[in-house]
């Protein structure tokens, strides 16, 4: 009797545990396919890779009229100060901001505040099979970090040479923004080349301190 009884405690106890499986599972089913798919850059990543992965995940907010990715983007562009580099006037805080409240209206947009300025980030074009050179300074003594983040699904490549023609860095994107990262000697002028190897022209953001 007393084994009969333990029996009938263990299947019960068996039963419970099988339906807050069941619960939780049910629970992250429920996660927004949009939040999960938005990459979550290392606690220890630079400013520079952190405004790369958020101009990732905007895009594919973009893509997908995803209102709370679009917001989630917008909050780290403006949490980072990260900002449009020289006369470029796209703004992808307040655009993907503006566009997160179009498409659901409750979405709460990001509050300026007239950070200090952080990161800042170039829109361009590379023609097919061709390349873009951009001269860019960096300071001795100081960090520089440099990420390309492609909108293309097939890689790009980015090289970085010194005012010498000494290479310092070469990478190429995957799913992730491709990152080079150095220490300066001397301050001095540094060539950033982009180049493409697909057939048609790819859209790029340059992210750099």
């Amino acid at each position: 009797m007393y084994r009969y009884c333990s029996i009938i405690a263990l299947a019960g106890s068996v039963s419970i545990l099988s339906a807050c499986t069941g619960v939780a599972s049910g629970a992250a089913a429920q996660t927004s396919p949009g939040q999960a798919d938005v990459a979550r850059p290392a606690a220890d990543a630079s400013a520079v890779m952190r405004t790369a992965d958020a101009i990732i995940a905007g895009q594919a907010g973009e893509k997908n009229s995803d209102a709370a990715v679009l917001r989630i983007a917008a909050q780290t562009l403006e949490s980072l100060g990260a900002r449009p580099d020289g006369d470029q006037e796209n703004n992808l805080s307040k655009s993907w901001s503006e566009q997160a409240s179009l498409i659901d209206p409750s979405t709460t947009p990001p509050v300026y505040r007239g950070r200090a300025l952080g990161p800042s980030y170039k829109k361009g074009i590379v023609s097919a099979g061709s390349r873009v050179s951009i001269d860019q300074i960096f300071l001795a003594g100081k960090k520089a970090s440099v990420a390309l983040v492609s909108a293309s699904p097939k890689p790009m490549s980015i090289e970085i040479s010194d005012g010498q023609g000494k290479n310092i860095c070469t990478r190429r994107t995957s799913s992730k923004p491709a990152n080079c990262e150095w220490l300066p000697l001397f301050t001095e002028r540094y060539k950033i080349n982009i180049r493409t190897s697909e057939s048609r022209p790819v859209t790029y953001y340059l992210v750099s301190n």
